[in-house]
Parts: structure tokens; C-alpha cells; sequence
């Protein structure tokens, strides 16, 4: 069904992209017919040139008129008219021009006019005053040329208005298709975004989902491992010492029967803390724990951390060192904020030789203070120290300490719930030192 389902997404995304090209060419090619189609102007040249002779004919015309009527008339004015009227002439008898006045069937007129024309040069020329017969016959030829150029004129001039208007009409329709093809480029590339982003999203879902579930899958096996150890070692003690009491029966010592009572206590209540740490992964998970900020009071929160692992375990020793700077009190969870330092504290007595001392310090900079626990403990490889806050991971050094692997990872999310952060700096074979940054001021994070 996937493979079929893709087949349609390749099949429908490469006809998408055939699409977009073609229009593109289209919108390309009917642009350029556009662009060609306004250079044209054969009908705004042959008006011109049109008009022109007929002002030509005019002029010569006038100026012969008033050669033969006025008696000191020059013989250059009348030279120049007769060349431009023959110069319109021959325009108007070649090439393009040539075609267009046999389409309005002039052109016989025009050769018939222009051979005429030449046939009087030398009389035109030799004008002089009263030679009304040489004009009366250039008037005679002029006339009937005048009157049909100014014809072609007129038609010379509907031709463009039509042209003009099948041009604009062209043009038009020219446009509406390009905007059509860009509206349609447009949609297929929008078509065509989307179609990407949602295959890169879908792929990007399913590397989650692929990350997701070796996570579940290492989760799983560090579960099943850590249920195998922490929890099996413990029930075996319970059962051995429940063996021993019952095969006893009312022969055993009441001090053997209070020592492994106490044994079995022990064991209980660490199944017990084992129990609530992973209710405590589970909770934070769906955000069941909630912060209740307060006034706290940052030397008896140390202390009484302190106070309660020495407690437990009387044989270690501990020192603390609160620097100056230091406020008296932040605003904070304090029950949150003892749980993360209990846990700390119980790691460094754990991982640490008998003899060396725990040390805790406090200091402060840029408004938050900074709680370090040092350790003179089995430290931690730099292959390993990314998965230190990672959920039931123990180290290779921690073989034979008991532990589940969870602390450090409920800590590292509760100090980001009270809008602070966990790190660590850690030397195999040296030690560790953990800090719990925390802000003196509630930031407002839930």
C-alpha cells in the first residue's frame, strides 16, 4: 500500500512538474509573440509615407502655379519640389511600399504618374512666366494622383485602425493566457512545495518515530536489566532470611531474628524508593509535577541536605562553603530543590571512597547561585559523560554499587522544571563535581 501510495505521489509530482515547464514555455513563447507584434508598424509607415507624396504633389502643384503667374519666380524652388515628388514617387514603388499600393491598386497609377513626370522634366524645368500650357498639363497629371493618394490615405488609414485593433485584441488575449499560465504556475508550484514539504515531513516523522522506538527499545532493555539486578538481588535477600527464620522455627535468637528483620527492612524500603524513582520518571513525563514556588532560605536548605546524608551515613565526612556574595534566601521549591541535592549528595557518597570527604559548595553570579558537590570518586569516562542524565544508565565503573540509574536523569528534569540546570565536570579515576544552577528570582517556567 506504501509503494503504491508513492508510485502516485512520483507519478502526480512529475506531471506537476511537465505541467509547470510547459507553461512556462507557453507564457515564454506567446510574450515573445507580444513583444514581436508591437514592433510591427507597416501601416504607421505607409500612412507616413503616403501623406508625405501627396504633400509632395500638393507642393509641386503650387509651385508650378506660381511659377508660370509670378514673373521673377526662381527656378530652384521648382527643381526642389519636382525631385521630392519624384524621390516620394520611387519610395512608394519599392519593396514593402511597393506591395502595399498593389494591394490598393495604385501601383500602375504611380509608375504610370512617375513616367510622366520625367517625360515633362525638361519642359517642368524650363518654366517660364505664362506658360500655362506646361502647367495645365503637370495640373492635369497632379490632380487625379492627389485625390487617389489622399483615397489610399483614408483606407491606408482603416487598415491600421484594424490592425491596430486585431493587434490590441491579440495582445489582449495574449496577456489573459500569460496570467492564466502564471496563476496555474503559481498553483503547481504551491502544489508542488506542499507535495516536498509534506514527504520531507513524513520522512522526517518516520526518523522519529525510527529514533523513537530504539529509545523504547534501549529504555526496555535498561529497564529489563536494571528489574533483573535491582530488583532480583533484593528479593533474594528477603526470601534467604525468611528460609532461614522459618527453618529456625522457635529456635532462633531473638537478636538473629531482630538483625534479619532489619535486613529485610533494608531491602523493602530500597524496592520501595526503586518503585517511587520510576513513578517519579513516569510523573515527570506527563508533566504531572508541578513547582510551588517560596521562600527559601539557601544555608538551611544546604545544611539540612547535609544533616540528613550524614545521618545516614554517619561515617562520612562532609564539609560545606557558602560564599559572600551569596543571598540569604531565592524564591524556589524547596522540597524539589532538596531532592535534586539528596540525590546528589547520596551519588557522591556512593561513588567515593570511604576516606575522602564530600564537599558542597555554594556561590553566586549573574542573579542565581551555583550548589557544587565535589567527590573524590570513581569520576566519569569522557565516552560516557553524554549519557550521564540519560534514563538507567550506569557506567562501566559502576559495577557492584547499587544504584538504578534514574537519579540523575529526574534531577537534570526537575533543576529545568525550577528553571535551572544540572551539569557536571568529571575526571576518571579523580572525581566529580555536580552543580545545580538555580535563579534567585522565580523565572515562571512550569
Amino acid at each position: 500500500m506504501t509503494r503504491r501510495s508513492d508510485l502516485v505521489a512520483y507519478i502526480v509530482a512529475g506531471t506537476a512538474s511537465v505541467a509547470f515547464v510547459l507553461l512556462l514555455v507557453f507564457s515564454l513563447a506567446r510574450l515573445l509573440d507580444t513583444e514581436a507584434e508591437l514592433r510591427r508598424n507597416e501601416g504607421d509607415n505607409m500612412l507616413w509615407a503616403i501623406s508625405r507624396t501627396q504633400s509632395a504633389a500638393l507642393l509641386l502643384d503650387a509651385e508650378v502655379s506660381r511659377h508660370v503667374g509670378t514673373i521673377s519666380r526662381k527656378a530652384a524652388e521648382l527643381d526642389k519640389r519636382y525631385n521630392v515628388m519624384l524621390s516620394r514617387l520611387n519610395l512608394l514603388s519599392e519593396g514593402p511600399q511597393r506591395r502595399y499600393m498593389r494591394e490598393l491598386g495604385l501601383d500602375g497609377e504611380l509608375e504610370k504618374v512617375a513616367g510622366a513626370l520625367r517625360a515633362l522634366e525638361a519642359q517642368i524645368l524650363e518654366m517660364s512666366y505664362g506658360d500655362a500650357q506646361t502647367a495645365s498639363a503637370v495640373h492635369d497629371l497632379l490632380q487625379p494622383l492627389i485625390e487617389d493618394l489622399g483615397r489610399a490615405g483614408n483606407q491606408s488609414m482603416v487598415r491600421q485602425w484594424e490592425a491596430t485593433g486585431a493587434r490590441l485584441d491579440n495582445q489582449r488575449a495574449a496577456i489573459v493566457q500569460v496570467i492564466i499560465s502564471i496563476a496555474a504556475i503559481i498553483v503547481l508550484g504551491a502544489f508542488l512545495s506542499f507535495t516536498m514539504l509534506r514527504a520531507m515531513a513524513e520522512q522526517q516523522r518516520i526518523r522519529l518515530s525510527l529514533l523513537r522506538e530504539r529509545e523504547t527499545a534501549e529504555i526496555y532493555r535498561s529497564f529489563v536489566a536494571l528489574v533483573s539486578h535491582q530488583f532480583r538481588t533484593p528479593l533474594a535477600v528477603i526470601d534467604s532470611a525468611m528460609q532461614r527464620v522459618l527453618r529456625s522455627g522457635n529456635q532462633m535468637p531473638t537478636d538473629e531474628i531482630r538483625q534479619r528483620a532489619s535486613q529485610v527492612r533494608y531491602e523493602v524500603r530500597g524496592l520501595t524508593s526503586l518503585l517511587e524513582a520510576t513513578l517519579d520518571v513516569v510523573r515527570l513525563e506527563e508533566r504531572q509535577v508541578t513547582a510551588r514556588p517560596g521562600n527559601c532560605h539557601v544555608e538551611d536548605l544546604i545544611q539540612r541536605v547535609v544533616a540528613r546524608q550524614s545521618e545516614e551515613t554517619p561515617e562520612r565526612a562532609f564539609s560545606l562553603e557558602i560564599g559572600n556574595k551569596v543571598p540569604q534566601s531565592i524564591e524556589t521549591d524547596r522540597l524539589l530543590a532538596e531532592q535534586i541535592l539528596d540525590n546528589l549528595l547520596s551519588n557522591a557518597v556512593k561513588y567515593s571512597p570511604v576516606t575522602e570527604p564530600v564537599s558542597v559548595s555554594v556561590r553566586a553570579q549573574n542573579r542565581s547561585i551555583f550548589i557544587s558537590v565535589h567527590d573524590r570518586g570513581v569520576g566519569i569516562p569522557p565516552e560516557e559523560q553524554e549519557r550521564v542524565f540519560s534514563r538507567f544508565f550506569r557506567g562501566h565503573g559502576t559495577a557492584g554499587i547499587p544504584g538504578t540509574g534514574i537519579g540523575l536523569n529526574i534531577s537534570s528534569q526537575v533543576a529545568r522544571l525550577l528553571g535551572g540546570e544540572l551539569s557536571f565536570e568529571s575526571q576518571a579515576g579523580i572525581g566529580s563535581a555536580f552543580t545545580l544552577k538555580l535563579p534567585e528570582k522565580w523565572p515562571g517556567v512550569q
